[in-house]
């Protein structure tokens, strides 16, 4: 969705999108964790993030020295992190480490609510400019 040409909502959409993605995820991994052989599915949301950002043209303009511009994109910071990638190795070839689970559920639910509150924010404020 693309009013007057801000692409916040589409990006936030975008986003909700990529977490709710992730969040199927983790439970599908939950629902198996006594599923032998069954493989940890993964779905991080920053891919689907990035490609909401790939499609909008939004960019920092740096028109005074003293302006902050964009970071340097660091793409080794999202994700999974190398000490999370050891997980115990079971018996029965099931990849799902249920605390690992855990913790991304919770850190998926967080950036939701986070995701869903810029999106409601968003819209009070056109509903504000249009009601004026």
């Amino acid at each position: 969705m693309n009013i007057f040409g801000d692409t916040t909502i589409g990006l936030a959409q975008g986003w909700l999108r990529g977490l709710s993605s992730r969040q199927n995820a983790i439970s599908e991994n939950i629902a198996n964790i006594d599923t032998p052989g069954y493989r940890a599915k993964e779905a991080p949301f920053e891919s689907e993030l990035r490609r909401a950002f790939n499609r909008s043209s939004t960019t920092l303009a740096a028109t005074d020295a003293r302006h902050l511009t964009a970071a340097p994109s660091r793409r080794d910071q999202l994700g999974v992190q190398e000490a999370q990638l050891l997980t115990s190795q079971r018996l029965d070839e099931n990849t799902v480490d249920i605390d690992q689970e855990m913790v991304k559920l919770s850190g998926t639910q967080m950036m939701y609510q986070a995701a869903a509150s810029a999106l409601n924010t968003k819209i009070a404020i056109l509903r504000t400019a249009i009601r004026g």
